[in-house]
């Protein structure tokens, strides 16, 4: 009898673990905002559904304040209603993916994360009649994340991005006050193929290594001499910031990580 008792309850705490594991399985947060001026005027939250060999399928869901509705209509930026921007936590991994919509305003998207590593993502959306919002997530796959010496401790403003050498034309800029930061997007001339005169466009994702706040230029101006291209910055707090700086030639979108200061 006593026998079938410790059986019974063995059997019990294996099914309670069972349990348990599905539901970790699930792991659901809100997003802190993460634009450095304005305040939430919406709810957003992801739900990580862990997979097979790191692949996890990220779930999310955002809300007006004081609703349970999702909400379903955005103002397209790029023609997409939401950007996620994923970035590992030493800052040396860079993803930028757009999620597709069901009807009812959930968003899912499939994504690999390297096992033992924490991830950032920035979830940017502009839901109609509302400004634009920024929120960020932290996720981790697999095991305690192993925290990286990263290389990204001081500025490096040149860079390579497939055949393309780009540079910022500096490494420092006034923190609390808008200005121009010059970026030049040149092919190398022993890289085969015909280099085009001006990149279509370009566009660049910042993130304060210290605060993790999140800013992004939409745009360059085309100072009209190959291949300079002016980005305008919005006043920055002090620190120091990975920018990303994203470009297409026609044929593919690059990549570029560069890094700079604000004091």
């Amino acid at each position: 009898m006593e026998s079938r008792t410790v059986r019974g309850v063995v059997a019990a705490i294996a099914c309670a673990l069972t349990v348990f594991v599905a539901r970790a399985a699930v792991l659901q947060q809100t997003g802190q905002y993460a634009l450095a001026q304005g305040k939430p005027q919406m709810v957003s939250r992801l739900s990580l559904v862990n997979g097979a060999n790191g692949l996890q399928t990220l779930v999310l869901i955002q809300y007006a304040p004081h609703s349970t509705a999702p909400l379903t209509r955005y103002a397209p930026t790029e023609d997409e209603p939401l950007h996620i921007v994923i970035v590992r936590d030493d800052f040396l991994s860079f993803g930028h993916v757009h999620p597709q919509m069901s009807r009812s305003g959930v968003f899912r998207l499939p994504y690999l994360l390297e096992r033992g590593h924490r991830y950032y993502a920035y979830v940017a959306s502009q839901p109609a009649g509302l400004r634009e919002h920024v929120f960020r997530f932290v996720l981790e796959s697999g095991t305690a994340p192993r925290h990286l010496i990263t290389s990204v401790v001081a500025p490096a403003v040149h860079a390579r991005a497939g055949p393309y050498d780009v540079s910022l034309d500096q490494s420092r800029v006034h923190a609390a006050q808008p200005q121009l930061v010059t970026a030049d997007i040149t092919r190398n001339p022993r890289t085969p193929g015909v280099a085009p005169y001006h990149v279509a466009w370009v566009h660049a994702i910042l993130i304060n290594t210290s605060s993790l706040s999140y800013t992004r230029i939409d745009a360059a101006i085309n100072r009209g001499i190959c291949c300079d291209y002016a980005l305008r910055l919005p006043p920055l707090a002090k620190g120091l910031y990975r920018m990303w700086l994203q470009f297409d030639d026609g044929t593919s979108i690059y990549t570029a990580p560069l890094t700079f200061a604000a004091q």
